[in-house]
């Protein structure tokens, strides 16, 4: 049996009663399959006690704790255009000017950290001091933009004088907030990248994407061992910035959930 079978049977025994953490990693639209987990455990009845997130996870993780219900979310991935080209810019460190995605956000979520219904941790990368930051008091939004922020996609976002850029550089599974609470945690990582055949591997950009994988993966799977409970979802095969197939994500993300979950049902009923 592999880790996310064992995770799952984990999973099915959580104790509805007590409240878990829940760790949400990048993964650009690969994170709507952090939302088919949060309704899996809805429906189990499992309370979420804080929530941390980084780049797609602090996305998600936002506007969850805000009170959006998962169907809402999902459309939000579906209508919100994140590549605006009418929001190009010449000016700054990033194909996209990342400020100006603050009129969206102020018109769906709180202005401060402590509105929030959950209590949130949001990763971002201080790209001035090389070093993460996790934010959960104060303003909420410039974080949030700061922790999607793609370097050169998006341009840096200045907090309080300071430069930040996209949590996912130097963290992409923000569990560090919840290591030392006495709290089960739940991690749900979206940045797994697929295996590749050789013909898959036949262009300068092909080799750079994939190693960039790699070695964002390799950075974050020794934290599975860290937490509780991981569910690590099989999608590298879709890209960063695939809006296309967000709703196969999703679906597809229903399905490997259900399929754990079938999965560890028969083990628990074999053993």
């Amino acid at each position: 049996m592999d880790r996310n079978q064992i995770d799952q049977k984990s999973i099915n025994q959580l104790d509805p009663h007590i409240p878990i953490n829940l760790v949400l990693s990048g993964g650009g639209v690969k994170g709507v399959a952090h939302i088919a987990l949060l309704e899996k455990l809805e429906k189990k009845g499992i309370k979420i006690n804080a929530i941390s997130g980084s780049s797609a996870g602090a996305l998600v993780g936002v506007l969850y704790a805000a009170g959006y219900a998962t169907p809402e979310i999902l459309e939000f991935f579906r209508t919100t255009p994140i590549l605006r080209y009418t929001w190009l810019t010449p000016l700054k460190a990033g194909i996209f000017d990342s400020e100006k995605y603050e009129a969206i956000f102020k018109k769906l979520v709180p202005e401060k950290f402590e509105q929030l219904e959950i209590p949130l941790y949001v990763a971002s990368v201080n790209i001035e001091k090389g070093k993460v930051v996790y934010f959960s008091q104060g303003d909420l939004i410039k974080p949030i933009l700061a922790s999607c922020a793609v370097p050169a996609v998006f341009s840096p976002v200045d907090i309080d004088g300071e430069l930040f850029s996209d949590g996912g550089v130097m963290d992409n599974f923000p569990i560090k907030p919840f290591l030392k609470k006495n709290v089960p945690i739940l991690g749900s990582y979206v940045a797994c990248p697929s295996n590749k055949q050789k013909e898959e591997l036949n262009t300068i950009l092909k080799v750079s994407q994939h190693s960039n994988s790699l070695l964002l993966h390799a950075a974050n799977k020794y934290k599975f061992d860290e937490i509780d409970f991981t569910i690590s979802f099989p999608l590298g095969d879709y890209s960063t910035f695939d809006t296309k197939k967000i709703d196969n994500i999703y679906s597809e993300a229903q399905s490997f959930l259900d399929d754990l979950s079938q999965k560890s049902i028969k083990s628990k009923n074999l053993a």
